[in-house]
């Protein structure tokens, strides 16, 4: 892939994506995914904690993404409305389960949730056990709890209308992601959708060595999907955030079907 990228300290520049995990292969084992849970095992268990002090910001975060969930999952979200079917989601990334609670509980009966810092983990558990919070009048509620990264998560084979991946994929290399994105086509129902919502920079990528992140561009993320045999059904960007953040756009995507060849 053609995309250059920088260090957030603008100290370090890279001409490829390449070149950038080259250098992290060469470290020791997990080295880049050791910093990023260090990182949220110091951060306040909370929502203001897990928005990096912009805890105010939930409120549109969530509206946006209610919205865009209502646009590319309408039907499947009216038939359970309608009592017609009971509708599983997987949140990953999912912090002290702030979109879970306020977001996947009122349109899903199972959430179960990913989360790879044990102390956000424990404070998700804790919140979503609390009366009134972790379980929604209509009987939703929270299901599995995984605390384990992303790159060692394989969803149960057919188990998800949708997998919500929100500020999570930065942290993933771009094999691990690819090679997660493989494991949730088979996790993943029939009709189910991958959402995706993720900060994304104008051109390139954008290293963070504090917390081994990556910022990708939008080109970068649309790439990837291509690759890893995701056709895009949907995207949109999150409206009424501060202006000197990173954007932060939302793509849903449908696993391509394997073609099947009808030669001998």
């Amino acid at each position: 892939m053609e995309y250059s990228g920088v260090d957030t300290h603008g100290q370090v520049s890279y001409k490829s994506p390449e070149e950038l995990w080259k250098s992290v292969k060469g470290q020791e084992k997990n080295s880049w995914y050791k910093p990023a849970v260090e990182y949220w095992d110091q951060q306040p268990a909370s929502y203001d904690g897990v928005l990096a002090g912009l805890g105010h910001l939930s409120g549109d975060d969530i509206v946006d993404s209610r919205k865009f969930l209502r646009k590319v999952f309408r039907r499947q979200l009216e038939e359970a409305e309608a009592g017609k079917r009971k509708l599983t989601v997987a949140d990953c990334g999912a912090g002290v389960g702030r979109v879970t609670e306020q977001l996947l509980l009122h349109h899903f009966a199972t959430v179960d949730l990913i989360e790879p810092s044990q102390h956000l983990m424990g404070t998700a558990k804790e919140n979503l056990s609390t009366p009134g919070r972790g379980e929604h009048p209509k009987g939703h509620k929270a299901g599995e709890f995984f605390n384990m990264g992303l790159q060692a998560w394989t969803p149960e084979a057919g188990r998800y209308d949708v997998i919500w991946m929100q500020w999570a994929l930065l942290y993933l290399t771009d094999e691990d992601l690819l090679q997660l994105l493989e494991r949730c086509k088979a996790g993943l129902k029939e009709d189910g959708l991958v959402i995706i919502k993720e900060n994304v920079c104008e051109r390139g990528f954008v290293v963070d060595p504090e917390d081994s992140s990556l910022t990708r561009s939008d080109a970068y993320f649309l790439d990837l999907l291509k690759r890893s045999g995701y056709t895009v059904t949907g995207t949109a960007l999150q409206r009424n955030f501060p202006k000197g953040l990173f954007k932060v756009r939302m793509y849903a995507a449908k696993a391509k079907p394997l073609e099947v060849s009808n030669r001998p």
